[in-house]
């Protein structure tokens, strides 16, 4: 080493140990100043200016110590710490990798290179390092710690689990330790590690985020939804403007029922900035349950504009269309639904359904016909096909498909129902009369059907059977004005004049109108 440097490093040496750092560093400076090139100079100078933080200034120091000492590792591992500390971790993987080239057992640089490696997201080199370095040094905690991360992030979790035992069983309130063994733990589905951990957490750092996360994280999936509200409560109420804590509080409350309470927590989710599908959806289904129609749409719509393909959201809304009358929007949405979702089945139900309420026929037919792709065999399909085609005049189509659902459920009142109109519309009395009495067969005891029932019964010339029907109709609705009339009629045919009468009168009491007509 050069006299004139050695002077220097040691009045330096003096100067720090009197505490005057700074005038140490200008002494050093001066020599180099002045043209001095020992290595052991540039050494001290870049030291002195990593601890008094100038590390611009000591990087390119152990630059040029790197030049000046090329077989040397301890410029490129410090240029690697100095890189390190100044978040540049492409450039601190780079320097560390160089001193490892020319120092291969130095563990410090393997785990350095390790921890840069993390920060650039490339867990499996870093693992390597980090291996490396204990293979050096098999207890460095950093490197173990370093190790576990690397584990976590190449999904290795039993691999990484036994790390953090074995760190946790040195130091077991350590914070951060403890963060990431709740993390693991969750991704696991541990839920009783992530409360153990999250407890002890909690009584390191109390209004731990993480911790409370934890604990809620864990009381979801025991389905304890009050625990769950509880510690999403303490959440928010210590960690204010935390969206995640609001939407799950939203989703606890949600689980339990408490609408209300839900759509609190979700909107206060959404003015925090967490505007997600999920969260608009979550607060358009409770506002849907709590029968807040307006607002409810505005969320679903909402959902959409950020995911137009969401099929929930275009379910939902066109739900919510539908039953508020507007069935025109709800066909559009389903189209939608059913064009991104061809195996939609009950999406391709509903669109027949509503199709055929706007008198769309032929549509209303395909649509449902699609839901037989995928079932065959579906009686409340062929029930709509077949009063689709009954709309349009189609009536042996119709027919055809009633046929097929009584085969099926041989007691469906409502084929029977649609079969009795149908004749009666094309005014096949016999055929409308053997339908109604199928109704009555299976227990429908209507007034209207009853009445019906009873002018076939009449027509047909079964007065006595027309009589006891029209009575079962009075009986169903009280002064029942035309099955008074019609049964007066029939009593009188039946020789039972003053009762006849009787029956008339109490008609024209109900309906005056019906004594004018029969005097016209």
């Amino acid at each position: 080493m050069n006299p004139s440097a050695a002077e220097s490093i040691s009045k330096a040496a003096a100067l720090q140990l009197s505490g005057k750092a700074d005038l140490a560093l200008e002494e050093l400076c001066r020599a180099r100043d002045r043209g001095d090139r020992s290595p052991k100079l540039y050494h001290a100078i870049g030291h002195l200016q990593f601890q008094s933080g100038q590390l611009e200034a000591a990087t390119a120091t152990y630059q040029d110590l790197a030049y000046l000492d090329l077989f040397g590792s301890a410029a490129h591992y410090n240029l690697g710490v100095c890189w390190e500390r100044l978040g540049q971790w492409d450039k601190a993987a780079e320097a560390f990798r160089e001193a490892i080239e020319l120092e291969p057992q130095r563990p410090n640089a393997h785990l350095g290179l390790g921890v840069s490696l993390l920060h650039l997201q490339e867990p499996e080199s870093a693992w390597k390092a980090f291996e490396t370095c204990l293979e050096r040094q098999p207890f460095r905690e950093a490197a173990l710690r370093g190790k576990a991360v690397a584990l976590q992030a190449l999904d290795r979790r039993q691999e990484a689990a036994e790390v953090y035992h074995r760190l946790l069983s040195r130091d077991p309130y350590c914070e951060e330790l403890l963060v990431n063994r709740i993390a693991l733990a969750m991704a696991e589905g541990e839920y009783e590690a992530v409360a153990q951990y999250a407890q002890r957490l909690l009584e390191v750092q109390p209004q731990s985020r993480v911790a409370l996360e934890g604990l809620a994280g864990a009381a979801f999936a025991h389905r304890d939804y009050e625990k769950a509200v509880q510690f999403c409560t303490t959440l928010v109420e210590t960690h204010l403007d935390h969206s995640p804590g609001w939407f799950n509080l939203g989703i606890a409350h949600q689980k339990l029922g408490r609408y209300r309470e839900a759509s609190i927590a979700y909107s206060q989710a959404v003015r925090l900035g967490l505007e997600t599908v999920e969260v608009y959806l979550s607060l358009g289904t409770v506002l849907h349950e709590l029968e807040q129609w307006a607002p409810a749409r505005a969320a679903y719509e909402k959902a959409l504009a950020i995911e137009p393909g969401s099929k929930t959201a275009l379910w939902n809304l066109a739900l919510l269309l539908e039953r508020n009358q507007e069935p025109g929007e709800a066909e559009k949405l389903y189209a939608r639904l059913t064009a991104k979702c061809p195996d939609a089945q009950d999406a391709w139900f509903r669109l027949g359904f509503v199709r055929l309420q706007l008198g769309d026929y032929p549509g209303s037919v395909k649509a449902f016909k699609s839901c037989l792709i995928f079932q065959k065999m579906r009686p409340d399909v062929q029930m709509n096909i077949g009063i689709a085609c009954w709309k349009m005049g189609k009536m042996e189509a119709a027919e055809d498909q009633f046929r097929q659902v009584l085969a099926y459920a041989p007691r469906s009142v409502e084929v029977r129902r649609c079969l009795a109109a149908m004749a009666l519309e094309r005014q096949d009395f016999e055929r409308a009369l053997k339908e109604h009495l199928h109704l009555l067969e299976l227990g429908e005891s209507s007034a209207e059907l009853l009445y019906n029932a009873g002018s076939l019964l009449h027509r047909a010339g079964r007065t006595a059977e027309a009589a006891r029907v029209y009575r079962r109709a009075i009986a169903a609705r009280t002064n029942f004005p035309e099955a008074l009339f019609n049964l007066g009629h029939a009593l009188m045919s039946l020789g039972q004049e003053e009762e006849a009468r009787s029956s008339w009168e109490a008609a024209f009491r109900a309906n005056p109108d019906l004594a004018e007509s029969s005097l016209v």
